[in-house]
């Protein structure tokens, strides 16, 4: 696996971070009975070894993060059992 890039610590940078990267991604938000706000963010490239599953935090930056995370190992894991390792 490629070394980590830093991602960014705001939502702009970080949806910059994500276009320069060359990913693609869906980012929601919905709001609790209790007033809190969940953001529900889902990271991939359009290629065959596709992306993540969906990530839920409170901060959209954070959501978006994990998603990254989890679309790098998913996509890792992917092209090793192609017998690509």
């Amino acid at each position: 696996m490629s070394p980590l890039t830093p991602m960014p610590e705001d939502l702009t940078g970080m949806i910059a971070f994500l276009h320069r990267c060359r990913w693609e991604y869906r980012l929601a938000s919905r709001v609790l009975p209790d007033g809190t706000r969940l953001f529900t963010a889902v990271v991939w490239r359009p290629d065959p070894l596709g992306g993540s599953r969906k990530c839920r935090a409170a901060d959209p930056v954070l959501a978006l993060r994990m998603a990254v995370i989890n679309a790098r190992k998913a996509r890792q894991r992917r092209h090793s059992r192609t017998g690509n390792a």
